[in-house]
């Protein structure tokens, strides 16, 4: 009896298994890659006769999904007719490049031709590594870091910026070691102290010259104390040769 009851119970658990209707299949979800800072209409349905903007494009390595909900509502913002087959999510991702070393250093080089180094550094090697870029980079901006006062081979970390032709918006950052030779007039200061030094405070369209004294050594484009003919104060300005100083305002 207890056998009969066993193989009843076992018979209705497979019908049961056999009556229970499959799970529904997760919905599957669209991939695109991106080639600029933002997302298209046509990104996604490239027969879409209206552009919308669907939001930007996420940083290189990471992905944003926009759902169906959002796609309608973009759309319908715009006031432009809806694509009638929409997913029900959109995984997006920039386009990316591989750039070699040897690329980043013509990158680089490129840059640095348009610009004059500080303290009279003579470039002498680029210690470039290969990065991964947005797709849509164009070229490059490079900001150097205060040079140290001497003479001789010195090394600094140059700030890359990668920018795209269409926008100046930065699409990728990194630091790139460069390798520099400073003149023997580098171990000096570009102003001394005790070196005169006129003060030009700017107000609308009036323009006064104060003249003044370095209290510290400093360099061009730094923060230079300097003291007031003949009063005596001290306040603080930012060098802009090594005969002029523009106030600060917290001065």
């Amino acid at each position: 009896m207890k056998v009969f009851a066993a193989l009843v119970l076992v018979a209705g658990l497979a019908n049961a298994a056999k009556a229970a209707p499959p799970a529904p299949a997760a919905a599957a979800t669209t991939r695109v890659e991106v080639k600029g800072p933002r997302v298209r209409a046509k990104d996604i349905f490239p027969g879409a006769v209206a552009d919308v903007d669907l939001g930007p494009t996420p940083p290189i390595g990471s992905t944003r999904v926009i759902e169906k909900a959002d796609i309608e509502k973009a759309f319908a913002e715009a006031k432009a007719q809806a694509p009638k087959k929409i997913p029900s999510a959109v995984r997006v991702s920039r386009k990316t490049r591989k750039l070699s070393a040897l690329e980043v250093d013509g990158a680089v080089k490129s840059a640095l031709s348009t610009q004059k180094l500080p303290r009279g550094a003579e470039l002498v090697k680029v210690r470039a590594s290969a990065v991964e870029v947005a797709d849509d980079y164009h070229h490059v901006n490079v900001d150097l870091p205060p040079v140290p006062r001497r003479a001789g081979p010195t090394t600094v970390q140059a700030t890359v910026t990668f920018l795209s032709e269409s926008a100046d918006t930065p699409i990728f950052r990194t630091v790139v070691p460069l390798d520099v030779s400073l003149p023997p007039e580098a171990a000096f200061a570009d102003i001394p102290r005790g070196a005169p030094i006129t003060i030009v405070v700017k107000k609308g369209l009036v323009e006064v010259s104060v003249p003044g004294v370095a209290a510290l050594d400093a360099d061009v484009g730094g923060i230079v104390p300097v003291t007031l003919k003949p009063s005596g104060r001290i306040v603080r300005c930012r060098a802009v040769d090594k005969d002029h100083a523009a106030l600060l305002e917290d001065s």
